[in-house]
């Protein structure tokens, strides 16, 4: 299966990490940034042929980061507190989030719940996260950690049912989803990610060309419950100074802001496996105490991506992400597949 591929190779880049000298850090501080990220499966449909319009398949998501450093007081006493987890702490960053993702079954016209499918689901949510880089120390391996908190609600108040019955309103008058009065209940929600990240390559030279960022954490909330391992390999022409390209619910926020001296264009190729061991997932698994519409959830879940990013001007970055997710749910037909948008704009105050 995919994630015993995946959970092998992740051992694997780990066990090579020794062999490859790291990039070296730099201490050049980085300025903010924000970013949108729109991520949907008609952005797949038109590499596969299939226009889907099931599952997850539709999520926004905002992210503004400081820069360098540019922490309120009481930040920099919660990160003083957190213990150095083997590592050297050069720069630290504080942002925020706010997003929301809508979830569907595959069949949109039927109006009674269909009990072997997806439920309709949305999660609307806001959050805040503290990003620490630094590296290794002796063997100077950046190295990335990021603590996020998200807080939002399920149900009704996630608008989720306003947002996809109207845009179909608005641009498929034909296909109007008919289900939504068999979505999740209301429900608050809380979510915990941890993600540490590293960034290898062969020598400071080939840094600008190819590196390997394997990856490991996890979240916790009422909301999903997941630990995952993965990597990701870029090829590309100045690679930029970050830790690789990220979709919405990756338990790690973009990373990465500009530099007086990032180079002016970019452009890279790129492609990473994800491996999950799921204990949780509300979407899946239904209310945590009202009930409501359920399916069997799959504990083992891992996403296969590949795209491209290209950086213009030191202040522009543009993404694009190609994700096959294995089955989430027991009945499940096919794999999901779904593409992701990422805008960002990167400043130097």
């Amino acid at each position: 299966m995919i994630w015993r591929v995946t959970f092998i190779s992740f051992l694997g880049v780990m066990a090579s990490a020794s062999l490859l000298p790291g990039v070296q850090a730099t201490d050049e501080r980085q300025g903010p940034f924000f970013a949108m990220t729109e991520e949907n499966d008609l952005f797949a449909g038109f590499l596969t042929g299939d226009r889907t319009d099931r599952h997850y398949t539709q999520g926004l998501k905002l992210t503004y980061r400081d820069g360098d450093d540019e922490l309120p007081q009481w930040v920099v006493k919660t990160s003083d507190a957190l213990p150095p987890l083997w590592m050297n702490a050069h720069a630290q960053n504080i942002g925020y989030v706010f997003g929301q993702n809508i979830y569907t079954p595959e069949d949109l016209q039927t109006r009674t719940l269909i009990k072997t499918d997806r439920p309709y689901a949305g999660w609307l949510y806001g959050g805040v996260f503290l990003q620490r880089r630094g590296d290794t120390g002796d063997a100077r391996i950046p190295v990335l950690e990021s603590f996020e908190m998200d807080l939002g609600v399920t149900g009704s108040p996630s608008l989720a049912r306003f947002a996809q019955e109207n845009f179909h309103r608005w641009f498929d008058r034909g296909s109007i989803p008919r289900g939504w009065d068999n979505q999740l209940k209301t429900e608050p929600g809380l979510l915990l990610k941890y993600q540490r990240l590293w960034r290898l390559s062969i020598n400071e030279q080939w840094s600008h060309y190819v590196d390997l960022i394997p990856h490991a954490g996890a979240e916790v909330g009422n909301i999903m419950i997941f630990g995952d391992l993965g990597a990701t390999v870029r090829v590309g022409v100045n690679l930029p100074d970050d830790f690789g390209i990220q979709i919405i619910d990756s338990p790690v926020s973009l990373t990465g802001g500009a530099t007086p001296h990032s180079p002016p264009f970019s452009l890279y190729a790129f492609g990473s496996v994800d491996g999950r061991a799921v204990g949780q997932n509300l979407f899946l698994d239904g209310n945590t105490f009202r009930g409501g519409p359920s399916v069997e959830r799959d504990p083992w879940v891992a996403d296969l991506d590949a795209g491209v990013a290209l950086g213009l001007f030191r202040h522009l970055e543009l993404s694009y992400t190609y994700v096959l997710r294995t089955h989430e749910f027991v009945g499940q037909e096919k794999a999901d597949v779904f593409g992701s948008l990422t805008a960002k704009a990167m400043f130097l105050f």
